[in-house]
């Protein structure tokens, strides 16, 4: 499934027409996106080519799925209690996993489930930028800078990120970013 959103122009902010021109002037010129520094940066957006999809989009940057830790390591990583009676039993209820098989690994398909829908850096900048007020929804094949959110797009994909249409963009998503405050910088992965 795609949903695709544009950004409002002129609204205030940074995103003002005279912005759109100059951003679109400097990506002809260098053939690289106008990219505003944040006052502060705590977290990098790094956009790697995604061929005619255009540019993915990733929170920190874009890695395969590690291997699974062991499920002990898991509950301890993610604070979830494990060795109380009723802790033991929530457990099995919700994992089918015993004691006994707490220092194996993670199933593999949970784990790289999880990765995809959740914690992996293309996830994890399409959860950080679908819940963003970044402007209207718009329609396929629209010629104007969007967003592209895609959540599984061919059968047996639960992945999700999200693609950049172009380096307009770019350009207009770091404005937006410092707009709404997030100390998020866009860079180019490597």
């Amino acid at each position: 499934m795609l949903s695709r959103r544009g950004f409002l122009i002129g609204a205030g902010g940074l995103l003002t027409s005279a912005f759109l021109g100059d951003a679109q002037a400097f990506v002809h010129r260098t053939g690289k996106p106008l990219l505003a520094s944040p006052a502060e940066v705590a977290e990098t957006m790094y956009w790697y080519e995604n061929g005619e999809q255009g540019l993915m989009l990733t929170i920190g940057r874009w890695v395969f799925c590690p291997p699974p830790p062991t499920w002990r390591e898991f509950f301890e990583a993610e604070g979830i209690p494990h060795r109380t009676e009723a802790h033991i039993q929530a457990i099995y209820e919700e994992h089918g996993i015993e004691p006994e098989d707490y220092d194996g690994d993670v199933d593999g398909y949970f784990w790289e489930t999880r990765f995809d829908l959740e914690t992996g850096p293309c996830a994890k900048a399409y959860h950080l930028l679908k819940k963003l007020d970044l402007g209207p929804s718009i329609r396929r094949g629209s010629a104007e800078p969007h967003l592209v959110f895609c959540n599984g797009d061919v059968a047996n994909d639960d992945s999700r990120w999200v693609d950049a249409r172009d380096k307009l963009t770019l350009s207009l998503l770091q404005a937006r970013l410092i707009d709404l405050k997030l100390p998020i910088r866009l860079a180019e992965g490597i």
